[in-house]
């Protein structure tokens, strides 16, 4: 199962009632935070002061949701990209009812999971696959990017082989830019993009997409 999320506010009354039987409080959460551009975290010591558990401001926005679900800090790790290895972070992905991907730069998290060798181990992951933002863009095997301040131009982009028939368009605000860059997705590849803002999520079961909250589906 793959849940696509445009924020952190999936433990809101719009998607609390769908995902409470998704998300089990005695589930493992295995967080993937590998979005980070290197001008917000540098080395180890910064990872570590924004993901420590007890202090970490990007740590508690990433799990503050899921304690509404039951699940206690116990039961989440983290893959550190400045300390774990290859085996070591496949281990954690492995352990886990859910592997989470954080917001941010969405080929970085790509480029990070190529160089430790674990698209396969996510890709062929037996539980869910959840992200938010960029989190949410690579799980889709062709996914482009829209211009914006960090990306002067539309690009395609390869993401994980969990999702192949749609993209999907974060953070859509109806603007020229993003209509542009969905109406080309969908000519150039044929394939559908469902469009997100605050409030949505998209729920992937084999065949089966529901759309929660504000997520739809774009029409031309």
């Amino acid at each position: 199962m793959n849940i696509l999320l445009d924020g952190l506010d999936f433990h809101e009354s719009w998607a609390y009632k769908a995902l409470k039987n998704i998300i089990k409080p005695e589930y493992k959460i295995c967080v993937i935070p590998f979005a980070f551009h290197e001008d917000w975290i540098k080395n180890e010591a910064e990872w570590k002061k924004s993901y420590n558990k007890i202090s970490g401001e990007y740590y508690k926005n990433i799990v503050t949701p899921f304690y509404t679900y039951g699940i206690e800090d116990d039961n989440v790790t983290l893959v550190n990209y400045f300390t774990d290895s290859s085996e070591g972070a496949k281990t954690k992905i492995n352990s886990a009812d859910i592997v989470f991907f954080t917001g941010g730069f969405p080929n970085k998290i790509m480029s990070r999971l190529l160089e430790l060798d674990l698209v396969n181990t996510v890709e062929h992951h037996s539980g869910i696959i959840m992200g938010w933002s960029a989190g949410a863009m690579i799980q889709c095997s062709d996914y482009y990017i829209s211009p914006d301040k960090d990306y002067p131009e539309f690009i395609y982009e390869k993401g994980l082989r969990c999702i192949e028939n749609f993209a999907v368009e974060v953070h859509y605000k109806n603007t020229d830019s993003q209509k542009k860059s969905i109406e080309k997705y969908i000519r150039e590849n044929r394939k559908m993009v469902y469009t997100t803002q605050k409030q949505s999520a998209i729920i992937v079961d084999s065949d089966k997409v529901t759309l929660l909250g504000n997520a739809k589906v774009y029409k031309i």
